[in-house]
């Protein structure tokens, strides 16, 4: 190669095709070493809780948008090897049926019907529609890929988020799943106390004792999804406290109240 001059103010550009094609070799080198370095550390970020993602949700999504989890690209009986040593999997927008506890947080942007890496576990930035300050735990917001949404259980750990309520940044560590038991007030608000022969039937709103925020009004306990068993016939005292979790659809769920049956003392 030629040897490269550098050229004074005003006088004529000429440009040899053995100069010109040393500064695209340089620019090409240079693009090569940026995207091995994105490439390195997205693949050392692997083993701390990434995942390859094919975006098929239908649209172009940004980093750290949310993707819920559909199924393997390669299923185990078309390349095992491959399942086994290099797993990819397809990610949809999110449903409450159906991605509760299973979504992944993009690390880079993904067009649609692209791979790229997603966290599934691990610490990682995400937005938040807070529902509740108090809340410390969020999971996939139905139908949403723009943001996870604050509960009271949930696959993300909430370490840090900003003040206030509404979609905010925050800090996570997304895990298993599991529901978090927790204390909550009652307040009768219908039904009756039943008879010698028919069950009670009283609903009531759920309050968190906490925030003193309505969790849900006009609850059968002893409906879907709620586990409460009464008497199938009898006086019951209404309810005052009990102990509830989220699910995993999302949904609260009342598993024990203070219901009692109603007694007489007896008489001789």
């Amino acid at each position: 190669m030629g040897e490269l001059k550098k050229v004074q103010s005003g006088s004529p550009l000429v440009i040899p095709a053995q100069t010109f094609n040393a500064f695209i070799d340089a620019a090409r080198d240079y693009q090569d070493r940026q995207l091995g370095q994105q490439r390195t550390a997205l693949s050392s970020s692997n083993d701390s809780g990434m995942v390859l993602l094919k975006n098929i949700s239908g649209a172009d999504r940004a980093r750290f948008e949310i993707l819920g989890i559909n199924t393997p690209l390669i299923q185990p009986a078309d390349n095992l090897d491959q399942f086994v040593n290099r797993p990819a999997l397809s990610g949809v927008t999110p449903t409450a049926a159906n991605h509760w506890g299973k979504f992944g947080v993009l690390a880079e942007p993904i067009r649609n019907g692209a791979l790229g890496w997603a966290w599934v576990s691990g610490v990682c930035p995400v937005k938040i529609d807070i529902a509740n300050a108090n809340h410390w735990h969020a999971d996939i917001a139905d139908g949403s890929a723009a943001y996870l949404k604050s509960s009271g259980g949930g696959a993300a750990q909430i370490l840090w988020k900003d003040s206030g309520t509404g979609v905010r940044w925050a800090v996570v560590r997304l895990g298993r799943w599991s529901p978090t038991v927790f204390p909550v007030n009652l307040t009768q608000t219908g039904g009756s106390q039943g008879t010698s022969t028919t069950a009670a039937s009283w609903t009531y709103s759920v309050v968190d004792p906490v925030t003193n925020q309505t969790l849900a009004t006009g609850v059968n306990p002893t409906a879907s999804p709620h586990k409460w068993k009464r008497p199938s016939a009898g006086w019951m005292i209404a309810a005052t406290f009990g102990y509830a979790h989220y699910n995993a659809q999302g949904q609260l769920v009342l598993g024990w109240i203070n219901e009692m049956v109603e007694q007489e003392a007896c008489t001789s």
